[in-house]
């Protein structure tokens, strides 16, 4: 963690995030990043134990400024508890993933907007996403006072938080990068490959992909690679039915393992319903592979069509199929591949790491 290099930083993380009734996947902690977390990190946080919210907010009691990552409404309640008891001086920077749930309601937006309303700064990564922000906060009142549970210290009271846009950077990979002839011998691929990858979500249009290899006109394997959510597997495997090129790994991705995955092949694709910002595009960026993504949220921010990617409408199989036979068939590969390369420079964590400084720095 960048920030935590470059001021006096401690890095408070969760011991559980998720209740396992909503993670359905087989660990919310990726153990082949160990080696990576920050020394000195301290696991405090559990989802289910209220107790140790407050044993984290008398950890962050000194604390000038506390970062507070957001991107699901269930950690509201230990959000909401751990900034009314910190003290009135301290800064309070909400570093927005999502600001609203990709599968909403209206009760995950009531209490999404009590936690971005109590924040002095929201961190966003797209525009829309800033949009979207300014609705919510704004639309409460100009000053708002937080509950205070009896014995903590003063109520905050803030004006409408600060938003700032920035870039969401590229995730960073620990080791060498394979090369494409390598990475398909380990994990048993050849020919043109397509990768639709990380946790599957209906709002991440595999369903949307599937529909559209039927349509295909190019031989192209398609790789599905990750954990399933919500829906049950035989759904999407009844989808692949008949598909031949079409490879279902529906198991969590350790880091260790993401390099194999995205260096294999030729193209990433984004079909995504919703999105913020996509960390999977930027990935790809990072291992020099273009996109094809839908043109919602922010990806039309960071995919620029016909130069390190392609753009399609979304929820549009028939659109995917052909930016895919396009993108084989006519397109420039490799003048998007190094475009790819540029893009991912220009989202780097030293840049955005400054960002942050400056906020916990400047009163």
């Amino acid at each position: 963690m960048r920030l935590a290099e470059e001021l006096r930083a401690d890095v408070i993380s969760y011991k559980r995030q998720y209740p396992r009734w909503l993670y359905p996947g087989t660990s919310d902690i990726d153990e082949s990043l160990r080696d990576r977390t920050p020394r000195g990190t301290r696991f405090l946080l559990d989802i289910l134990n209220p107790f140790t919210w407050i044993r984290t907010a008398f950890a962050l009691r000194d604390a000038d400024a506390v970062i507070f990552v957001w991107w699901i409404w269930v950690w509201a309640l230990p959000y909401l508890t751990l900034i009314a008891l910190l003290p009135k001086k301290t800064r309070v920077i909400l570093q927005c993933h999502n600001i609203g749930d990709k599968e909403p309601a209206a009760w995950k937006r009531w209490l999404t907007n009590r936690v971005l309303r109590r924040g002095d700064v929201l961190v966003v990564h797209a525009e829309s996403e800033a949009n979207d922000a300014a609705r919510r906060v704004r639309s409460g009142a100009r000053l708002r006072r937080a509950s205070r549970p009896k014995g903590a210290p003063e109520a905050r009271t803030t004006p409408a938080p600060r938003i700032v846009h920035t870039f969401l950077p590229v995730h960073e990979m620990g080791g060498p990068v394979p090369s494409r002839e390598n990475a398909r011998a380990a994990l048993g691929l050849q020919g043109n490959i397509a990768l639709s990858f990380g946790h599957i979500r209906p709002y991440k249009g595999v369903d949307i992909a599937l529909n559209a290899w039927r349509l295909l006109k190019t031989e192209v394997t398609l790789v599905v690679a990750g954990e399933v959510w919500w829906k049950n597997e035989d759904e999407y495997r009844e989808l692949a039915r008949g598909l031949e090129n079409v490879r279902l790994d529906f198991r969590f991705i350790p880091d260790a393992e993401i390099a194999n995955y995205f260096a294999a092949t030729d193209v990433v694709l984004a079909p995504y319903r919703v999105e913020a910002q996509s960390g999977v595009a930027l990935t790809a960026f990072h291992f020099a592979r273009p996109v094809i993504a839908s043109t919602v949220g922010g990806l039309p921010e960071i995919v620029e069509d016909g130069v390190n990617g392609l753009l399609i409408p979304p929820e549009d199989p028939a659109a995917l199929a052909h930016a895919v036979d396009t993108f084989f068939t006519s397109a420039d590969r490799a003048a998007m591949e190094r475009a790819a390369t540029v893009s991912a420079k220009k989202y780097s964590w030293e840049e955005y790491a400054k960002v942050f400084e400056g906020l916990v720095t400047n009163t």
